[in-house]
């Protein structure tokens, strides 16, 4: 099973460079802990940041798709807003492609 984590863990482009405990890519997330500072941040909600007189918008950004679908569902509940928004979306998509696919050979054409 450690296997598979690891392997699932490196679909992530910052896995070499990630120092984080908190993956929505672990199959054992639940298991984990750690604090704020410690999560993804794709499991991160929107903030607003003052650095200086400079403001700006930290996190809460969905996830790309390429992720999204490697997230376990039952770590559905880790992501941020937006990302669990998308994740739905995705499968809602897959499910209507599926079922076109598996109509579009029972359709007769003359």
């Amino acid at each position: 099973m450690e296997d598979d984590i690891v392997r699932n863990l490196k679909r992530c482009p910052t896995f070499d460079k990630c120092s984080l405990n908190l993956c929505p890519l672990d199959f054992d997330l639940k298991e984990r802990t750690g604090s704020e500072s410690e999560k993804c941040r794709w499991m991160k909600e929107a903030r607003q940041c003052k650095i200086g007189n400079q403001e700006f918008i930290a996190g809460g950004k969905a996830m790309p798709d390429e992720l999204l679908e490697f997230v376990p569902e039952s770590n559905l509940g880790w992501l941020n807003e937006k990302s669990q928004k998308r994740w739905s979306e995705l499968k809602r998509l897959v499910k209507v492609e599926d079922f076109r696919a598996n109509h579009k050979t029972a359709v007769k054409t003359p």
